[in-house]
């Protein structure tokens, strides 16, 4: 089982994607919105990688991503 559980809706006005730590149900990744448009616009992400379960790369690809543009 993961530790991680994505949860994510990208066709709403205001889109979200958050990568949330089974246990504690604390939120590690959280982008929604514009935020989220930007990385769907430019390639970052792609809605296609969340159609079947998240794999752990997925989880690690979001958390690098996060941390990159957190820098």
């Amino acid at each position: 089982m993961m530790t991680y559980m994505i949860d994510a809706w990208f066709e709403r006005n205001n889109p979200y994607l958050r990568v949330i730590h089974r246990s504690t149900g604390v939120p590690i990744v959280n982008w929604q919105g514009d935020a989220l448009n930007r990385r769907l616009q430019n390639g970052a992400i792609c809605v296609e990688d969340f159609e079947e379960s998240p794999s752990q790369e997925l989880v690690k690809e979001l958390f690098l991503l996060d941390c990159l543009e957190q820098e």
